[in-house]
């Protein structure tokens, strides 16, 4: 969440209404997350994931990493 606040313009309360909150994402925090994780941008923006081409969710992060033994947590 630190994070968030301080590579954005988008303040603590916003993030943790997103986070926590049955509310609707804007296109400005989408924005900000998909340029702090470009890798799930195809998952952020539709749900889905192509793997091939390195766009995966963090779901599929965590299960792939206990596939290859590492913790992912």
């Amino acid at each position: 969440m630190d994070r968030l606040v301080k590579e954005s313009e988008i303040g603590y309360s916003r993030w943790q209404s997103v986070r926590y909150k049955n509310i609707r994402m804007s296109s400005e925090e989408l924005e900000v997350l998909q340029g702090m994780f470009p890798e799930f941008q195809l998952w952020l923006i539709s749900g889905n994931i192509a793997p091939e081409v390195g766009q995966v969710s963090p779901e599929y992060e965590i299960a792939d990493a206990k596939l290859q033994g590492r913790s992912g947590e």
